[in-house]
């Protein structure tokens, strides 16, 4: 199985995608690449963020769970016309996934394919 998560950790991996994978870990520039995310679900650690939200200080505690993961360039994918439905994650706001226009608890959802543009993540 692989993980994709945004590093926010501090270093020269701040603010890129990485891809967890068994042949090992790989990072991303966001403006750079779109990753297509196939056979996805929405995992998070409830028990961390709830802490993240009453005010700890952030750490990992979320990602996307996916069977693979295929890298292009950026402007080979999305307008804002395709992103049917976008997902999102921040333990400040919620401790758990949600659907951005609903606000809906989405941890655990299942997805037959999910891409990134830049740093949002959608259904296409």
């Amino acid at each position: 199985m692989t993980k994709v998560r945004f590093h926010l950790a501090s270093g020269e991996n701040y603010m890129k995608w990485q891809v967890k994978s068994p042949a090992g870990t790989t990072y991303y520039d966001p403006h750079e690449v779109s990753l297509h995310m196939i056979g996805c679900k929405l995992r998070n650690q409830r028990g961390t963020a709830e802490r993240i939200l009453a005010g700890e200080n952030k750490t990992v505690c979320a990602w996307v769970e996916c069977k693979s993961v295929t890298v292009h360039p950026s402007d080979s994918y999305a307008t804002v016309g395709d992103i049917k439905s976008a997902v999102s994650y921040n333990p400040r706001k919620f401790p758990h996934w949600f659907d951005k226009l609903s606000l809906e608890d989405i941890d655990n959802k299942e997805y037959n394919s999910l891409r990134t543009w830049s740093r949002l993540i959608y259904q296409p």
